[in-house]
């Protein structure tokens, strides 16, 4: 059963895809956020490590790396993606990775027991969140665990900050929606997801704001150009229905801001994230 399906159809969308097309360089940006996230969870070489909303797979991949004795499952809704994220483990001979297409808040896990359920990203896109812990926490076994990363607010984040104010000065804004609509930023409210996750029954709580640099490659350009692409400023793009000219005046704004972060040659944009943990 599909509960999701508006992110079934964003996700196999050319905004969803545009995922494949950076993929280098968002991986890149976002290594410091996965080791930060991985590093806390703890694992042990025998861990079964499920990964929600994997994506292209890096998050499985060294998930599964870190478990020569265990391993990774990588469940998403998107087909697209994770027929990349099977090459990748093929290309890099990762063995004790797998991938799974399944809508996680209603796909029935309780036969395979896991010992670690992490996601980068993405666990603030189902539309009932308190039911989609619910029915993950049946796929850990009784001392199972979670740990998840999900972005604070865009006001803390430059990397959707800066490409949303320049796509609007371009185009104009969007209407104001619900902040915790599912979506990136749904979980930018520690408290409000830690109250969703007691909702669901989980215990051993903790959630608190992490800072960390975003280390995108190829310099201020290759930063603005993926920054540019994904994200508040694709959305806007697409609801204006702008144009290559709007985008390209788009990506020029944001390079310009994003000299403010160029260290020698190297980008280093501040960000922030929310840091979710909890037990069965």
């Amino acid at each position: 059963m599909v509960a999701n399906k508006v992110q079934v159809e964003y996700w196999a969308s050319p905004a969803g895809l545009k995922w494949l097309e950076h993929e280098h360089a968002l991986d890149a940006a976002m290594a410091g956020m996965l080791d930060m996230m991985l590093d806390t969870a703890n694992i042990v070489s025998t861990d079964r490590i499920i990964d929600i909303g994997c994506g292209t797979g890096a998050s499985t991949l060294e998930a599964s790396r870190r478990v020569p004795d265990g391993i990774g499952l990588g469940v998403d809704i998107s087909e697209p993606l994770l027929a990349r994220a099977a090459s990748r483990a093929k290309e890099e001979g990762i063995q004790n990775a797998s991938f799974l297409l399944a809508d996680a808040q209603t796909h029935d896990f309780s036969r395979r027991p896991f010992d670690l359920l992490v996601s980068r990203l993405g666990m603030s896109f189902f539309s009932d969140t308190v039911a989609a812990l619910g029915n993950l926490s049946q796929a850990l076994n009784d001392n199972g665990r979670m740990v998840f990363v999900c972005w604070a607010s865009v006001a803390e984040n430059p990397w959707f900050s800066v490409p949303a104010r320049a796509a609007e000065q371009r185009l104009g804004s969007l209407p104001k929606g619900d902040p915790a609509a599912p979506g990136p930023t749904a979980f930018q409210d520690c408290d409000r997801v830690a109250d969703l996750m007691f909702q669901a029954g989980l215990s051993n709580i903790e959630a608190r704001p992490v800072e960390f640099m975003l280390t995108p490659p190829d310099g201020v350009a290759g930063a603005a150009r993926a920054a540019s692409k994904v994200g508040p400023a694709a959305r806007i793009m697409k609801a204006h229905k702008g144009t290559e000219d709007d985008e390209l005046a788009i990506e020029r704004a944001v390079r310009a801001a994003f000299g403010n972060f160029d260290e020698g040659g190297v980008v280093r944009v501040p960000a922030v994230v929310n840091l979710f943990a909890c037990s069965r």
